[in-house]
């Protein structure tokens, strides 16, 4: 077999890569140009909403570097999770600003689309077939839950991105994929060896993750061989090396050596890491040991509520020391003043956070400091709606504010605001309603595809 040579840009589109070593990865002729779009870390919001949680200038700034090198050099481009969750949405402010990058260099590349949202009368249809189970120690998937989601989207294996390069795309813009297919995908196909194909793309779909000195985020070079892949950086004056790849191999793993796909697992146990020389690493031994059937993550996300939030600090020594008192009595305070209001308890929810006294860990801290000279106080406020947010809100900025306590020794004003206006809209809020796998009776059965007109 001939060496396959992919290129990782970045971790995810907008974080940002050097032209430095983007250009010596281009001269190393690779198969292929590919960056993941997406994670799940920023939460349920950008699934929820169908917004992106990278800006559109650094999309465009990465996506154009990509396209008109690999329309010069004939590489192709492929892009998943588009706009971070791979919703329609997502997908579609994606294209919008490829549109823009091939209009202003005037080039008119083979765009393929694939789509991974999830029709929710399909999914209903695999919860009453019994296709659909829990992702872990989490309840079993309804149809009320289906329905009450903003939306689903599936986390496609390398299927559908092979059907895109055999169709002839120069760009592939993808939903929603593991982070591992979209660079195991062409290997695959060409015939690399399984284990070798799934490890290589583990390693380089979070870009220069796995290369030192790490300054952000820069593109990564893989290899594969018959019997071994390689991975170094682009960039002349970073280095890959055996802590970092091995670390890699097992990060963000449930199990330290197995990384399920959906079509089997990828299994490390047996691996060999070796510096091949200052820049290289050189991997072997790895398996891929195929399934019985074939599966896909589910993410769904569903509304919650408004979400409305206040930051201000506290430095009076007096009121430091009674601080969890304090809160205590504004919170009763609150509860009256909002019940005046007309609005029910289970309506709202309201949250203190006190930063520098155990806001992270809560009552599990273990760690017991002396008294802090200074508290960060965040106020978050879940309602129903958004007035009631902002309402419930207002009233516990109000307690925290003016509401007195034993020793106080200035009349108000025992709160530095460093925002006007003081009480910061969110917006709507929603929480993963879906974290499921599907059973599905072909790999192509969760895609849709289509052809973007230039």
């Amino acid at each position: 077999m001939s060496p396959i040579r992919l290129m990782a840009t970045t971790g995810i589109l907008g974080y940002g890569f050097t032209e430095e070593a983007f250009n010596a990865g281009i001269a190393m002729k690779p198969d292929l140009i590919a960056c993941d779009a997406g994670s799940s870390d920023p939460g349920p919001h950008y699934l929820g909403s169908g917004t992106a949680f990278v800006s559109r200038a650094a999309v465009k700034r990465d996506l154009g570097l990509m396209v008109r090198a690999g329309v010069e050099h004939g590489i192709p481009v492929m892009i998943g999770s588009a706009g971070g969750s791979g919703s329609d949405p997502q997908v579609d402010w994606t294209l919008d600003i490829l549109r823009e990058i091939c209009a202003e260099a005037n080039i008119t590349p083979k765009v393929r689309v694939i789509r991974t949202e999830q029709d929710k009368d399909l999914i209903k249809a695999k919860v009453r077939g019994g296709k659909i189970a829990p992702l872990g120690p989490i309840a079993d998937l309804t149809e009320d839950t289906v329905d009450a989601s903003q939306r689903i989207v599936a986390m496609m294996g390398p299927e559908a991105y092979q059907q895109a390069l055999a169709d002839g795309a120069d760009v592939v813009i993808a939903g929603r994929g593991t982070d591992a297919a979209l660079f195991a995908a062409l290997p695959l196909m060409k015939g690399a060896d399984p284990g070798l194909a799934w490890h290589l793309a583990k390693i380089i779909e979070c870009g220069a993750q796995v290369v030192e000195p790490r300054e952000g985020q820069d593109c990564v070079i893989g290899t594969i061989y018959d019997d071994h892949f390689t991975v170094e950086p682009g960039s002349p004056v970073r280095r890959a090396t055996v802590t970092r790849v091995s670390a890699h191999t097992l990060y963000e793993n449930p199990e330290p050596y197995r990384l399920k796909e959906p079509d089997g697992t990828l299994i490390t146990d047996r691996c060999s890491f070796e510096q091949l020389d200052e820049r290289t690493v050189k991997v072997s031994g790895s398996r891929y040991e195929p399934s019985d059937s074939y599966t896909v993550k589910l993410e769904g996300a569903r509304p919650l509520g408004y979400r409305t939030v206040f930051i201000a600090g506290v430095r009076d020594p007096i009121l430091i020391d009674i601080i969890d008192d304090f809160v205590e009595t504004c919170r009763g305070r609150i509860q009256r003043d909002v019940a005046g209001l007309g609005i029910a308890a289970e309506d709202y929810t309201l949250s203190v956070h006190l930063y520098g006294k155990n806001a992270v860990m809560g009552a599990l801290e273990p760690q017991i400091d002396e008294t802090p000279h200074e508290i960060g106080l965040l106020l978050d406020v879940l309602g129903k709606t958004e007035d009631i947010s902002r309402a419930v809100l207002a009233k516990s900025r109000y307690a925290f504010l003016h509401t007195d306590f034993p020793g106080r020794m200035c009349i108000s004003g025992n709160l530095a605001i460093p925002f006007s206006p003081s009480d910061m809209h969110v917006g709507p809020v929603y929480e993963f309603s879906v974290w499921h796998v599907m059973e599905c009776d072909d790999p192509m059965e969760p895609v849709r595809m289509e052809w973007l007109e230039l």
